[in-house]
């Protein structure tokens, strides 16, 4: 099977920068609901900072256009270019962990797994409770 999606990116928007990140997603993103990819924050490290987790499978130009000028995409040409671009100042790719202060990302092979990934920022999920109705 081919497929242009050889690589997958796993990200970790810290919850304060989560609305950055999205606009990055946004951009970066082949859909307009790319705004809404870091919307709960599932996971913690060891000090309990919370993140919003992605992992998705990408092309391999993602780092290539995670590295250079951004602009507003066909699919959301009013998209906040300034909040996209201080996430993407906060990058970080292959190097470092999760922490408060930074997007964290791991960039692999697509066939690479998602919960890998997740422990190799050192993150966990959290345990949701379930409101008995």
């Amino acid at each position: 099977m081919n497929t242009l999606y050889t690589s997958r990116v796993t990200v970790a928007a810290p919850v304060l920068l989560s609305p950055d990140a999205n606009q990055l997603a946004l951009c970066l993103g082949e859909s307009s609901a790319d705004d809404q990819t870091f919307t709960t924050a599932s996971y913690q490290d060891a000090d309990g900072n919370l993140y919003a987790v992605c992992s998705t499978v990408a092309k391999p130009v993602f780092a290539q256009m995670a590295g250079q000028p951004l602009k507003a995409p066909e699919h959301a040409p009013g998209m906040d270019l300034a909040a996209a671009t201080r996430a993407q100042r906060m990058l970080q790719i292959n190097n470092s962990i999760a922490t408060p202060d930074v997007i964290a990302v791991i960039l692999g092979d697509r066939l690479e797994s998602a919960q890998d990934h997740i422990a190799a920022l050192g993150l966990t999920r959290i345990e949701q409770e379930i409101d008995a109705v």
